[in-house]
C-alpha cells in the first residue's frame, strides 16, 4: 500500500465477490479501507440469514484483516488498527419477503444498507429494467418508513 492511502479513507460502496482471505488481503493491499459487501441479491429470508452467518464467521476467522462496523467510531478504530471494515448489505429487499418487521433484525445483525429494488420488480417496487416504472408499492412505502432513523429518548 502506498503512503497516500495511509492518510485516506477509501470506500467501495458496492462489492460482490467470491469472498476469501485472499480477497480480503488484496483489498487491503490495494488501499481500500472499507467496503459495502453484498450478502443478498435475490435471496429470500432463509438464504440471506445463511449469508449473514457466513459473514459472522469470516469476521471471526479473518479478524486480523477485517472487522464489522456499526458507528463512525468503529471506522476510525478499524483504520487505526490497519484493518478493512466491511458492512454487509442487501442489494434488494427480497430478503424481507413480506415482513417489514425483519428490518430491525437485519440491522441488529449488522446489515446497515438495503437497496429497495435491484433490476426487476419485487414486493417493494419497480426495478430499473421494468418497462413501466410503477415506483414504490404500498409495501415499499412501509419499508421506507421502517428504515427511517429514529431518535429515542430515555
Amino acid at each position: 500500500m502506498t503512503e497516500m492511502y495511509s492518510s485516506l479513507t477509501v470506500i467501495d460502496g458496492l462489492v460482490i465477490s467470491k469472498w476469501s482471505r485472499a480477497v480480503f488481503a488484496d483489498m487491503r493491499k490495494g488501499g481500500l479501507t472499507a467496503a459495502n459487501c453484498t450478502c443478498s441479491i435475490w435471496e429470500g429470508f432463509a438464504d440471506t440469514m445463511r449469508n449473514i452467518a457466513l459473514w459472522k464467521r469470516w469476521f471471526a476467522d479473518h479478524a486480523d484483516l477485517i472487522t464489522p462496523v456499526r458507528v463512525t467510531t468503529d471506522i476510525h478504530r478499524a483504520k487505526a488498527e490497519g484493518k478493512n471494515w466491511h458492512h454487509p448489505r442487501l442489494q434488494n429487499t427480497s430478503a424481507l419477503e413480506d415482513q417489514v418487521g425483519y428490518i430491525p433484525l437485519f440491522k441488529e445483525l449488522g446489515v446497515g444498507v438495503m437497496q429497495i429494488t435491484y433490476n426487476t420488480q419485487n414486493l417493494a417496487g419497480s426495478g430499473c429494467y421494468e418497462r413501466h416504472d410503477g415506483g414504490l408499492s404500498g409495501f415499499g412505502y412501509e419499508v421506507v418508513a421502517e428504515m427511517k432513523p429514529r431518535r429515542y429518548s430515555l
